[in-house]
This record gives C-alpha cells, structure tokens and sequence, in this order.
C-alpha cells in the first residue's frame, strides 16, 4: 500500500468535508440508468473512496432498486461520519478499507463506482480489483467534479491562490496515489484495457451559490491545509479574504461553476 497515507490529508476535516463539500448533479442518475437499466436492476453496489458517504447517499436515494451498499473509505474520521450520517439508508453498509484491495467477493457487484475520489488511488490496481469484484456486465462509475476555473474569474483566482501556495500544484490537475499531483484520463485509461468495454463518456455543468462561510469551510475541508502548512494560516487567511471580497455579491455570496466528469464502462458479459 502507499506508505505516504495520503488519505491523512483529511483527518480532523470530516465534520467540515460532509457539510461543505458539493452533492453531484442530478443527471447523474439519469445518465447511470440509461446506461445500465436496459440490462438489468442495480442491485448491489460499492461506493470506492467514499468520504463521509456523500455520494453513497445520493446513490442509495435516486436509486431505489439498490438493496445493498458497500461505503469504502480508507480514512477512519470519515468513515466515522459516514456511518453515523448514512444509518438512516439500510442495506449501506460503511467499511474501512482501500480501493487496491477491496473488502469485498468476487462478481458481487452491479455497480462500483467512485465520486471524486478515484484520481487519489493507484488506478491499475484498483481497475483490476473493481473487475474483480463486478458481476458480468456490471457497470462501472467513476465522477469527477472539477471547478471550471476557465470560465469564472472567481476560480481562477483560486487556482492561482492554490499554484502559489501548494507545491507542485497545477491547475487542471489533482491529487494522486503518491502525495503529488498529475492528470487523470480515466477514459484513456479504462479505453486502454481489455476488462472493461463500452466506455461512455458526459459532461455536467453547473453552479453552486454558496455563502462566503460555505466557500471558507470548503477550502478547510481539503488540501488548503496544505498551503496552511506551507505559508502560515495569517497569510493563507488573508488571501481569502481578500479575493473573497473581491468577488463575492452584495448578500456575501460567490457563485461556483463546476464540470462532473462522468464516466462509465462495464465488465465484459
């Protein structure tokens, strides 16, 4: 396993990650129906590098032929959270453990999927596993949510913030498996190997309005840790300050344009 333990980043951060961080769009659902329904129900189905079980929610709510949901989460704040906010939805179950090792039987699984979390995992084990895992046929689902930094000057602003303060990040690229950051072409990738066919591809785009508190626990919730840690929480504090005001609205506002990236492909028949 990776000995950097970069699923540490969020220790301390669950509390804040599960309110603050963005639910994914509705059309989602839709466009995971279309492509998997005419086939047969979703029954069961694992959510890899689930957080604090946001996307497992959503899932099991849109959703209602799932019976059964494996929540996978390497850290253990957030599988914590995820557990006590999920225990309304039976049938989801929250597991500690890794995507490069799945906690789970084989061909058990309708679905696996992994909302803004699998850019984090050493991808060719995890594919690997994730076929392992799928029935034949079964689909997998991998979402990506990423600030359209090109379209808002708000985000852009952001970006610089984070290029400034970060060391090694860049704009248009995310966290790895191995504490850096570099690109993610999940299409590329899954197009590449010979167990999984019918790769699809979407684009969402949408936008959150959300209060300048909201913005600030955002960034708490993730890597501006990192610049914290980096350049001290006094400047890192007043460059938020200060770009927050730059852009918010007149009621404290600013507005957040996101891309989700949906991808999916199924498990050879």
């Amino acid at each position: 396993m990776n000995d950097r333990v970069t699923w540490q980043l969020y220790n301390g951060s669950a509390l804040d990650y599960d309110e603050y961080r963005p639910r994914y769009p509705r059309d989602v659902f839709g466009l995971l129906s279309d492509y998997h329904s005419p086939l047969s129900p979703l029954r069961s189905a694992a959510d890899v590098g689930a957080g604090t079980g946001i996307f497992s929610r959503q899932l099991m709510a849109s959703v209602p032929s799932i019976e059964s949901l494996a929540c996978i989460e390497a850290n253990p704040d957030m599988a914590a959270v995820a557990k006590e906010r999920s225990a309304i939805f039976r049938g989801l179950d929250v597991i500690v453990g890794f995507a490069e090792m799945l906690p789970l039987p084989d061909r058990s699984c309708d679905l696996v999927a992994a909302a803004t979390s699998a850019n984090w995992f050493d991808r060719p084990l995890f594919y690997q596993e994730a076929a392992r895992v799928l029935k034949p046929s079964g689909t997998l689902l991998l979402l990506q949510n990423t600030h359209r930094y090109w379209d808002s000057a708000f985000l852009d602003d952001f970006a610089s913030l984070q290029e400034r303060h970060i060391p090694g990040f860049r704009r248009g690229h995310y966290s790895d498996f191995w504490g850096g950051y570099g690109k993610a072409d999940f299409e590329a990738e899954l197009r590449s190997r010979h167990d999984f066919v019918a790769v699809e591809c979407h684009k969402l785009e949408w936008r959150q309005s959300v209060t300048a508190k909201q913005f600030r626990g955002y960034c708490h919730s993730g890597h501006i840790k990192t610049a914290i840690a980096q350049s001290g929480a006094a400047t890192i504090a007043t460059e938020l300050e200060a770009f927050l005001g730059r852009h918010q609205d007149t009621s404290g506002c600013v507005a957040v344009d996101w891309l989700t990236d949906v991808i999916m492909s199924r498990a050879p028949p």
